[in-house]
Formats: structure tokens, sequence, C-alpha cells
């Protein structure tokens, strides 16, 4: 079998022998806004409840009114509708030529890894097939993109797959606690509370692609997504919030709950070789916090309590 020009067989072994993936010496991309990845007939782009949750906050929407507009059934997975060309309805061109995406800061994570997709980097003759149509591949400028930075960028969007599936297990568990929520939003009020949320980063990570957080003053001890005394952002809740209760007679049923998931999240981490990152949520939600550019509007965080 021949080596490509990218040193690799079709079958993911390096000619040199050398170990690792066949794309070890990394590959090159720089997106050129050509928009090819956004358009195509029978091309679906599938969302889940988080992100759905995202766009519909990112536009103004509420969920429902979201998915009503935007969304279809596609054998049973829920998808962003498209043009009749086929194009995302979200891909505006410019008189340039350019592309650009009308929800960026909220687009699903399938749109966030491209090209790095299972299917792409399935062997160099896959990728070489993709830079027929993606000038980002075929006229990739700059310095490759190095292999774990790559592997990262194709496992993350799983690493939050194996999280969501997770946490909608662990929803369906929560009853079972038979604890009562009271609905005061006090647990959310961690200064009033006299407690610290701990999460993992994949988390915040999760969190920060459906929540705006511009503007986030971690010194504050609020969350951003507490407004009014209500979560603004159920869908997107770490952990830990989802199985606390200030009910007292759930108290020994919930930390054993706590405690599990802990134990599975850490379990998740090491199935996607992410370094495990479990600390107070604020921390992580300052890190991930962009700079506001001036003009931008800036989220009301400053305090939340009704």
């Amino acid at each position: 079998m021949d080596a490509g020009a990218d040193g690799a067989r079709a079958d993911g072994v390096r000619a040199d022998g050398a170990p690792g993936p066949w794309y070890r010496d990394g590959l090159r991309f720089s997106c050129h806004r050509c928009g090819n990845c956004c358009v195509g007939q029978g091309s679906v782009v599938v969302v889940n409840d988080r992100e759905v949750e995202a766009l519909a906050r990112s536009r103004g929407m509420t969920v429902a009114a979201f998915r009503a507009a935007h969304t279809r059934d596609s054998f049973g997975d829920t998808v962003l509708v498209d043009r009749a060309d086929g194009s995302c309805e979200w891909l505006e061109r410019g008189a340039d030529g350019k592309t650009s995406c009308r929800v960026h800061d909220a687009k699903p994570d399938q749109c966030r890894s491209y090209p790095f997709w299972p299917r792409v980097l399935r062997s160099p003759e896959s990728w070489r097939a993709e830079g027929a149509k993606c000038r980002g591949i075929a006229e990739a400028d700059g310095p490759p993109i190095p292999a774990d930075e790559i592997d990262r960028k194709t496992g993350k969007a799983d690493a939050l797959e194996a999280l969501d599936l997770l946490l909608e297990e662990l929803d369906a568990e929560v009853p079972e606690l038979g604890a009562t929520c009271w609905l005061s939003g006090d647990c959310c009020d961690f200064p009033k509370a006299g407690h610290r949320l701990f999460a993992t980063r994949l988390e915040a990570e999760r969190f920060a692609r459906g929540v705006d957080l511009r503007g986030f003053d971690a010194s504050k001890g609020l969350c951003p997504a507490w407004k009014g005394g209500r979560c603004t952002a159920r869908e997107h809740r770490p952990s830990a919030c989802r199985v606390y209760f200030c009910d007292p007679n759930a108290a020994e049923k919930v930390n054993d709950l706590g405690e599990r998931t802990v134990t599975r999240l850490r379990w998740l981490h090491e199935r996607h070789g992410l370094p495990w990152d479990y600390r107070e949520w604020t921390s992580h939600l300052a890190e991930l916090a962009p700079p506001a550019a001036p003009g931008d509007p800036i989220p009301d965080t400053a305090d939340s309590r009704g």
C-alpha cells in the first residue's frame, strides 16, 4: 500500500512505522469563511436540548418558539432547518463572498468541531476528499495544528455528548430521592446560603456555550444564570445544582447521589482523556468569561436577588 503525500497510508498507519494516528505530525487548517461546510443538500446539523436552549437564548426566543420555527425532526433526531438550496438558515454571505454565522457564539458542537470529525479524520484520503470542498483545508496556511490539539477538538464533542447523557440519567434519578424543592432560590444565592458550588471544567464549558459570561464578576459570588431568584439556564446547570435540595429529610440520599455523580464524572474524564479539574464553580466561569468589547451589551450579573 502506498503512502500519501502526508506520510500516511489509508489504513491509518504511518509509512515510517512511527506510532500514533496518521496525522501525528499535525494537520493544516485555517478557515477561509467560504461557507462550504454550511451548505449542501442532505447535510443536517443535529442538536440536543442544551444546544437548542443556547440557540434560543442567543435569538431572544423561548425554547418552545425556537423549536417550532427553527428545528425539525429527522429519524428521531432534532435538526436545524435549512433553506431550500440546502444551506443553513443562519449562514450569511457578504458582498466579498465571505460568510458569517448569525448564531456564531451559540453554534452547536457539530459546527464548532468541523473539520475534525471522525469521518473526515478516518484516513489521509478522507481528509483530502474534504479538502476538495473546504478551502480551509485545501488552502490552509500557517503551521500544522498539533495532533494532540486535534484529538482534543475531536474528543470534546464526544465528551460533551457523554456529559449530556450523564446529566439526563441523573435527572431521571433525582425524583427517586423523594426530596421536595421549595423553589425559594436560596440555594443559588451562594453568599446567603453559605455554601460553595463545585463542578468540573467540562461542566463549566458546557454552561458557557449557552450563557453569556461577558462582564461576569466572580467576586460577587453569584451565578450569571440566576435572575430574579430563579435559574434561567436549567438545561446548562452542572450536576451539583441538579442534586442539591434544602429538604433535610433527604440529606443522606442527596449526599449519596452527589458522591456517586462525582465518581461518574471522574470516570467520564478518564474515558475521554480529559484532565480532572474539579473546583469552585465561579472560578471556572471567571476563567471562561471573555473580555467585553467596547459597545457590547453587558448582562446584568451584578446581583440576581429577586
